[in-house]
């Protein structure tokens, strides 16, 4: 395919280079129909079953290069004779080359554009291990260019400021760079993936292996190129633990508060258990990174994440029915009723993933490119999904709708079988007819049962034992082939049309109108201002939600005005660490500015909000999603 080169460009490598309009002149056009044909007769993985939101093992990548990874099958070949062993090491060989050789490309276009510096640079790395930070950023850009050429979406490049390190702190010794060059080298990087415009998680901070603080320099330049760039695909995670320093708080608040949605916040301590409890080994926990949105990864060591959407408070109304007209309908008679209908649910959904995933045996779907570049793949001469990879995947199964249930659920216990103000196969009926004529009646279960987001221990338990229950009935199912059924307390923008499967709810939501988002509290209903917020998320323990939850914050921007504004926020930040929050994600535009930006679209087109797991320019996102995010909370000042 064409290599399409900016003349002044630091980096290269564009995707414009798979989405031409014409095929290149080489290519007669009835091969390319013969060949696209037998493709799709052949078909190709999806993301359930295990296909993208992953990322190369960079640290060996870069250690060895391109030309160490074919010495290494080289050398698995002259261990590993059987049949499908060599069929797996002569495509992870044919897949190593032909990377190399689109490197070389590049590397001619360079110099065809008079860039003889870039030429050279490109012409090293297409066989050799890098040496600077330019190489070693040009070889993981070009790394990501050739994944998203694959048709893969949302590919990681996991601890950026970790593995890169030794390349940056080399090139300050050696006077090859200073910080300024460095911070304009990420900002290119940064436009970079603006230009493929998906999902590409970058993980900053946490820990190192042996359980030092991983913070360093280039963790303040990935937190100042997202801020200079301000763009939404950059989704840059920050993991927090106790010992990290406070100025790292303070340079995620001054990049939040531009109103990115970047960073998201993630809690080591709360992941790190999770894993190690599981058998992950804790040097190999600590190491964990995000893909996609929020999805825990064991970056390069791992097979592909994927993940899938679980309806909690349809069960818990198909639970109600059940009951329906049975006498002695007691608060624990629900309970009992309702985790009968979510195991049975969620064993019918793994059954069907299971199903799913049988469907691709390694052998007819395999994978040999992000094979090469797995850790220890070409070492055991297997594909990714055969055994290859060092660890097993991981499904998470996003349980949606956590407030909408706990509210419910406080609502029935505390209006129907504690106070009796309303009989259960009352509020049944007005359910049925979605409060029609009933108004009081949903008011009463408004105003009158206590709401999670609020620090009350009422509905709070009710939330922590659903996060506890559905977390460990998750942790029972094993994944075709092998891996880990886990929790995600998750719904992307999944909760709208989720929603719209399920009828009107204890908690006085109407029919067919959003669930909760993620696990936040339901919109608008925290109303006893963040500190409120904060205990009530705190309460439920998260450690065995092992792929990450979404919790969402919002700020009218001038609540955190200032140097005091600062010092407050970082007070915050300590505190989820403190609280073992597993995360938090911040919205810091006003409501305002939201609803100027609905009526004047074309001013506003730069404009960037936190959506759920990822950020997006808000005048791009349908109307549906601009309202989930204006009813959320936005606490001020004086709240």
């Amino acid at each position: 395919m064409p290599i399409h080169f900016y003349g002044e460009e630091e980096i290269c490598g564009s995707r414009l280079g798979w989405t031409p309009s014409q095929l290149p002149l080489d290519v007669p056009e009835s091969e390319y129909h013969a060949l696209k044909s037998e493709h799709d007769a052949r078909g190709q993985r999806d993301f359930p079953a295990g296909w993208d939101h992953s990322l190369a093992d960079y640290p060996t990548l870069l250690s060895t290069g391109i030309g160490g990874l074919i010495d290494r099958v080289h050398a698995s070949m002259r261990h590993h004779n059987g049949t499908d062993e060599k069929a797996f090491l002569d495509a992870a060989l044919i897949a190593l080359e032909a990377f190399s050789e689109f490197i070389r490309r590049h590397a001619e276009a360079a110099k065809a554009e008079g860039r003889d510096d870039l030429a050279g640079m490109l012409e090293k790395i297409a066989l050799g291990a890098p040496e600077t930070l330019h190489e070693a950023v040009q070889l993981v850009w070009l790394t990501l260019i050739a994944f998203c050429s694959e048709g893969r979406y949302a590919m990681a490049l996991g601890r950026i400021d970790h593995y890169l390190w030794r390349f940056y702190e080399n090139d300050l010794k050696c006077g090859r760079i200073t910080r300024e060059e460095a911070l304009d080298l990420f900002c290119h990087l940064w436009v970079r993936m603006e230009e493929i415009r998906e999902v590409t998680n970058i993980c900053i901070g946490g820990l190192t292996p042996d359980g030092q603080d991983a913070t360093n320099e280039l963790s303040y330049i990935c937190l100042e190129a997202t801020r200079l760039v301000q763009s939404p695909h950059t989704n840059l995670s920050a993991r927090f633990h106790d010992d990290t320093p406070e100025e790292f708080h303070e340079a995620c608040f001054d990049v939040i508060r531009t109103g990115v949605g970047f960073p998201a916040i993630f809690n080591d301590h709360v992941l790190l258990e999770g894993l190690v409890e599981i058998g992950i080994p804790s040097e190999v926990a600590r190491d964990y990174c995000m893909v996609g949105c929020i999805e825990t990864m064991l970056p390069g060591r791992q097979q592909a994440w994927s993940d899938s959407r679980f309806n909690m408070p349809l069960h818990m109304v198909m639970a109600m029915q059940n009951l329906r007209g049975r006498p002695n309908v007691t608060y624990t008679r629900v309970l009992v009723e309702f985790r009968k209908c979510m195991a049975l649910g969620l064993a019918a959904h793994v059954a069907c993933l299971n199903q799913h995933i049988a469907g691709f045996p390694p052998n007819r779907f395999p994978d040999p490119f992000l094979s090469a570049l797995t850790r220890d793949c070409i070492g055991r001469a297997k594909d990714i999904n055969d055994g290859g990879a060092e660890f097993k995947r991981f499904h998470g199964i996003c349980i949606m709708g956590l407030a909408t249930t706990a509210d419910s659920l406080a609502a029935m216990r505390k209006l129907v079988f504690e106070t009796q103000q309303v009989a259960f196969e009352q509020l049944l009926e007005s359910m049925d007819t979605d409060f029609a004529g009933g108004e009081p009646l949903r008011q009463l279960l408004l105003r009158r049962a206590p709401k999670y987001g609020n620090d009350d221990p009422y509905v709070d338990s009710i939330a922590a034992d659903l996060v506890d229950w559905t977390s460990r009935e998750c942790l029972k199912y094993e994944v075709h082939g092998g891996g880990r059924f886990v929790s995600a307390m998750a719904a992307n923008v999944s909760n709208i049309p989720a929603g719209k499967e399920v009828g009107a709810t204890p908690d006085g939501r109407h029919a067919y109108t959003p669930l909760s988002d993620a696990a936040s509290p339901y919109f608008g209903r925290d109303e006893h201002g963040p500190t409120a917020f904060l205990n009530s998320v705190a309460t439920p323990d998260y450690h065995r939600v092992l792929t990450g939850s979404v919790i969402n914050m919002k700020f009218d921007p001038e609540h955190f005005a200032g140097p005091q504004g600062r010092r407050c926020f970082v007070a915050l930040t300590k505190a989820f660490v403190a609280k073992r929050i597993p995360e938090l994600q911040f919205n810091f535009t006003g409501n305002a500015t939201l609803e100027a930006a609905r009526r004047e679209p074309e001013n506003y087109r730069n404009l960037v909000v936190r959506v759920s797991g990822f950020s997006a320019y808000f005048t791009s996102l349908g109307e549906d999603i601009q309202n989930d995010i204006i009813r959320r909370r936005a606490h001020t000042r004086s709240s």
